[in-house]
């Protein structure tokens, strides 16, 4: 029987215009998730908790890795650090040892969260020297055994409290309350910043209660570089769609033995934008504003599948 395959590339120089790159960051506390659905409503990327101090381990990390990616999203593993309780060392060993198998190619760079912890405030404890030779510690160590530069998760208090040494790993800032579209007001010792953390109580079709609002801060060849691939999607190996980046016009080739029965286009919001029985014909995009989309194909034997495309 022949397959469909994938060649999904993204044009070099490609920017969005005026489409915000959207994702999540999720731990046990949002329960079962349904990524397919979270995929359908416009989520590019999702941060993972994987571990906190020194032994704990999220108990849906792997179950939310694994379904998230296979779903279609960029997948990322985050630690939340306990300089409270532990050396940096011993948390960096508890990370590396739950997260090693989703650090590396086709994964977003591993995170460390820095932040207050439950009971207490982490600039009565170390002075702003000591925090961030604790946090230097954990990055280096993670860095050195993955040999993927970790990213620095924040508010803008410890953005401004850790020393500008730093600033040389990318900044994950916390900013809720306020739009995906503004950049941050404070960045602390930063230059710049590569996610913003903008709602704390989103509402995502496939979780059930709220969950944390991201944006990525760059165009879509900057995310997907992240993971030191060269294609959306490159794991799922169903569909061929062509050209893409598209200007005009989209083809489906189907090369498989199961007929294509329906074809919609959605947008990055799930809207539904075009939805007909698939004719065998190239299906005109012109009227499409530039940005992402998503193409999905219901075929004779009732499955789905879909494919982000990018509209020049």
């Amino acid at each position: 029987m022949k397959k469909l395959v994938i060649i999904l590339l993204l044009s070099l120089g490609f920017s969005l215009k005026g489409q915000n790159i959207l994702g999540i960051d999720v731990s046990h506390h949002q329960n079962s998730i349904n990524w397919t659905l979270v995929y359908n409503d416009g989520k590019v990327f999702a941060f993972c908790k994987a571990t906190e101090g020194r032994t704990y381990q999220d108990p849906n990390f792997n179950t939310y890795m694994v379904n998230g990616k296979n779903a279609g999203l960029l997948m990322g593993a985050y630690h939340f650090a306990r300089p409270d309780n532990n050396t940096a060392t011993q948390e960096a060993n508890n990370f590396l040892t739950h997260a090693q198998n989703y650090i590396g190619d086709g994964y977003l760079p591993p995170v460390l969260d820095v932040e207050d912890p439950p009971n207490g405030h982490l600039d009565q404890l170390y002075t702003a020297t000591q925090l961030t030779n604790w946090v230097q510690t954990w990055l280096t160590e993670v860095e050195n055994q993955t040999g993927i530069k970790p990213i620095i998760y924040t508010n803008a208090h410890y953005a401004a409290y850790l020393k500008p040494s730093l600033n040389t790993y990318n900044l994950w800032i916390a900013n809720p309350g306020t739009s995906p579209s503004s950049p941050p007001t404070n960045i602390g010792n930063w230059q710049t910043w590569l996610f913003k953390q903008y709602d704390w109580y989103g509402d995502v079709n496939g979780i059930n209660g709220n969950v944390d609002l991201n944006v990525f801060n760059g165009t879509a060849n900057d995310l997907y570089n992240l993971t030191h691939t060269n294609g959306i999607e490159q794991w799922q190996n169903y569909l061929h769609i062509y050209p893409n980046p598209a200007r005009n016009n989209l083809y489906v080739d189907n090369q498989s033995a199961l007929r294509l029965d329906k074809i919609e286009i959605r947008d990055m919001q799930g809207r539904l934008l075009y939805n007909q029985k698939y004719k065998g014909k190239a299906l005109n995009i012109q009227k499409l504003k530039p940005g992402i989309y998503i193409l999905q194909v219901k075929l004779s034997n009732g499955h789905f599948l879909s494919k982000r495309f990018i509209k020049k």
